[in-house]
């Protein structure tokens, strides 16, 4: 279960300001992490992919 901590020093506040994020589950922190692990193999990949086929028109 999610525990957030709000500031409720303010009695008239329009909205709860979230204090302190609730901690991910272990599977939201995994797809996170794979997604970071996509985007740098991509980042990573691209500029060497795009070489080659700039070498392939030239060639």
């Amino acid at each position: 279960m999610a525990v957030r901590l709000f500031d409720l020093t303010e009695p008239q506040s329009v909205g709860l300001s979230v204090l302190d994020a609730a901690p991910r589950r272990r599977r939201e922190l995994r797809r996170v992490r794979r997604r970071w692990a996509a985007v740098a193999v991509v980042s990573v990949g691209a500029p060497f992919v795009a070489a080659l086929v700039v070498l392939e028109m030239v060639h």
